[in-house]
């Protein structure tokens, strides 16, 4: 074997070892790449499952103030019509005030706290939805984030082309040799 043989094949040689070495690291960062990716998915899904309990737990504590102020508004519209029953047995005569008036007076009291109880039933329902859609929209930006780490990821290097880049090297080397040594 002669000198520009040799340096020939030290050239192949490192090529070979620049190839191998550049595929390890190439391998190690597509490794490192979809471990922090993985990483940073599990704190989104925490993320979004901490946000989701939030908004179970203060939906919850609407519900229990609606149902609150929904047994007010019941008693309250009791005691209004108690006390004006007792107005009307306190009027005049045997048996107090009756008829359509007193009627009318218990009904409209009656009537404007069904009123209220509707209302209190829509601004129920309205707020329920809120918390329905803050839930997708959680569940929804969390997708969306993790989508955006793993469709950034490299799928790292090919051993076939590592192993065409050294018999393309191995190839061009002997072409070269043969050419420098003859």
């Amino acid at each position: 074997m002669t000198g520009f043989e040799s340096l020939y094949l030290a050239k192949f040689a490192l090529d070979f070892g620049t190839s191998a070495y550049s595929y390890n690291k190439r391998q190690q960062e597509s490794y490192q790449s979809l471990y922090n990716a993985n990483k940073q998915a599990s704190i989104n899904n925490q993320l979004s499952y901490n946000s989701l309990l939030h908004i179970n737990t203060e939906q919850a504590l609407e519900l229990k103030k609606y149902a609150f102020d929904k047994d007010v508004i019941r008693r309250t519209t009791r005691r209004e019509v108690a006390k004006q029953q007792a107005i009307n047995a306190s009027m005049g005569g045997d048996f107090g005030k009756s008829g359509n008036s007193a009627n009318a007076t218990i009904i409209n009291i009656q009537r404007y706290a069904y009123m209220a109880l509707a209302r209190k039933d829509l601004n129920r329902d309205i707020r329920m939805q809120s918390f329905d859609q803050r839930r997708t929209n959680t569940q929804l930006n969390t997708a969306s984030k993790n989508n955006a780490l793993f469709s950034n990821l490299s799928i790292g290097p090919s051993k076939t082309g590592a192993i065409l880049e050294v018999l393309g090297s191995g190839i061009q080397n002997s072409i070269l040799s043969q050419k420098g040594t003859t």
